[in-house]
């Protein structure tokens, strides 16, 4: 063969297999196809679920099918949750959120909300994951009525508010969204994912039977189904289980949710929990060895968990801005248009006020833009910033629960050498004060360093504060109880007592008002 045909046979070659390919990806994400398979994509494991939806992205953009492209940034979002990555989860959503906002379908819209209710929801964030949730319901109402399509989407959003208000201990409100979801159904056909939630709602409400009754048939189904919210159930059922004094089978459900959470690698944060009541299950039935042994995993993974979250959430709420770029697109096409305009020379007078009037038109609007865009990214910063803040705050407590827990330890130690060995007490108790300095030093630093504008805005509303004092206001920010702050400042707990009420005389504070709140709101 000559090099000329051969290298004709090696075009043509990648040619067909280009075309092959392409057409393979529109079998594979035509819309008859992707609405059907994207719910069985998000059952896979990550690696899996994560390639076919990137993949789906890339493949979207190109055709500008924005809505399912913007799907796919959703459940990408929703893998990156689900291996504890909260920023790349974030980031994810919120730079879609604007292009979200832009189209006219808004499916992809109520599904990033409900994303945004999750990933607060998994800090904490009770109130703001709330809002999120019921905003998703609102506009899924809104687009299953404009578009007469299915009552599925509603169904989802009103479970998403009901599992929120059971994370917030109002299970009410949890009942009443529940209930919700079968007035939307509209049929007798059982909703087990519903049911799940229903039968947590009511153990946690101590109605064992009626837990029971709903718990019947959900894990088989979603077993079945390789959901990952068997992880969560199979916990659940072992918590009754225990309820019911049945040690053996809450053992046996513990275990089972611990091989859904690593098999299926869904829901790892709640691994620890499951452990810690395994422990506690084990050490019931005097199986004392196989407590302790729960509870060291417990401790590692936890202790893992949260270094790795603290490492990989370091830029938590980091906000990518991208409006930049489409302004500077915008302000490219408004001078194209004045040199055009400016050109012209010879239009009509009628013509030059019209584009006048049109020019007004484009410098206003852009203006306005400017300023919401101005706003919005001013909204999200402060958003960003204090959760960045409070954060670092509770790792900054972590940490010092574990010092005061090494303290008391210490203690018991010196109390026994000082009962068999006075002398080397004496040594020894010198040395743990000079720590105990040491270690507040370190604690003081940091705690500066994270709210460094504390003390400076403390003292400005109140300069007779004393450097004790400030002490006090610092760990008090931080919830620390009297026991917890005697611990650590080295002093007794009455004169804890007496530090407060000397601080909130210097803070003018009525006997209504309360302390902790009133620090709270001092950044």
């Amino acid at each position: 063969m000559t090099p000329n045909k051969y290298c004709s046979s090696v075009l043509f070659f990648f040619l067909i297999s280009g075309i092959l390919f392409s057409q393979s990806l529109d079998s594979l994400y035509s819309e008859k196809r992707f609405n059907k398979e994207q719910y069985v994509m998000t059952q896979k494991v990550p690696k899996e679920a994560y390639t076919y939806f990137n993949e789906g992205a890339i493949y979207f953009k190109k055709k500008r099918d924005i809505a399912n492209y913007l799907i796919c940034i959703n459940y990408l979002s929703d893998i990156e949750h689900r291996k504890g990555h909260f920023n790349k989860a974030f980031d994810l959503i919120w730079e879609s959120l604007p292009l979200a906002h832009s189209i006219e379908n808004k499916r992809p819209l109520y599904k990033f909300h409900q994303m945004l209710g999750i990933l607060y929801g998994a800090f904490g964030k009770d109130s703001i994951a709330l809002t999120h949730a019921k905003e998703g319901l609102k506009i899924a109402k809104e687009h299953v009525l404009k578009n007469k399509e299915s009552s599925s989407s509603i169904i989802s959003s009103y479970l998403d508010v009901a599992v929120q208000y059971v994370e917030m201990q109002t299970y009410k409100n949890a009942l009443n969204y529940l209930d919700s979801c079968y007035i939307a159904q509209g049929n007798n056909n059982r909703l087990l994912f519903v049911d799940g939630v229903y039968a947590i709602t009511y153990l946690k409400l101590g109605n064992i039977e009626k837990s029971k009754t709903y718990f019947r048939n959900v894990l088989p189904y979603l077993e079945k189904q390789n959901n990952g919210f068997q992880t969560s159930i199979s916990f659940h059922i072992a918590e009754l289980k225990d309820e019911l004094k049945q040690n053996d089978s809450a053992i046996y459900y513990y275990k089972k949710s611990l091989k859904a959470i690593d098999s299926l690698e869904y829901n790892i944060k709640l691994k620890p929990k499951v452990l810690e009541a395994l422990a506690d299950t084990y050490s019931k039935t005097n199986q004392n060895f196989e407590a302790y042994k729960s509870m060291q995993a417990a401790k590692s993974i936890s202790d893992s968990l949260f270094h790795a979250q603290s490492e990989l959430n370091k830029h938590l709420f980091e906000i990518k801005n991208n409006y930049k770029e489409a302004l500077k697109k915008k302000e490219e096409q408004l001078i194209a248009q004045n040199k055009i305009l400016t050109a012209n020379k010879s239009a009509s007078s009628r013509l030059k006020l019209l584009i006048g009037a049109l020019l007004l038109f484009i410098v206003i609007s852009l203006i306005a833009i400017k300023q919401r865009n101005k706003m919005k990214q001013m909204a999200y910063t402060r958003e960003k910033n204090n959760a960045i803040l409070e954060l670092k705050n509770k790792e900054l407590t972590a940490n010092a629960l574990q010092i005061i827990e090494k303290e008391t330890s210490v203690k018991e130690l010196l109390k026994s050498i000082e009962e068999e060995n006075p002398k080397k007490f004496k040594i020894l108790s010198r040395k743990h004060k000079q720590s105990n300095k040491k270690l507040w030093d370190d604690f003081h630093l940091r705690f500066t360093q994270i709210n460094n504008t504390f003390y400076d805005k403390l003292l400005e509303l109140h300069p007779d504060l004393t450097a004790t004092d400030l002490k006090h206001c610092a760990l008090i920010k931080l919830n620390f109880d009297s026991k917890e702050m005697s611990h650590l400042l080295g002093i007794s707990i009455n004169s804890v007592h007496m530090a407060r009420s000397r601080i909130r005389k210097k803070l003018n504070l009525k006997r209504n008002e309360n302390l902790t709140s009133y620090l709270a709101l001092v950044n």
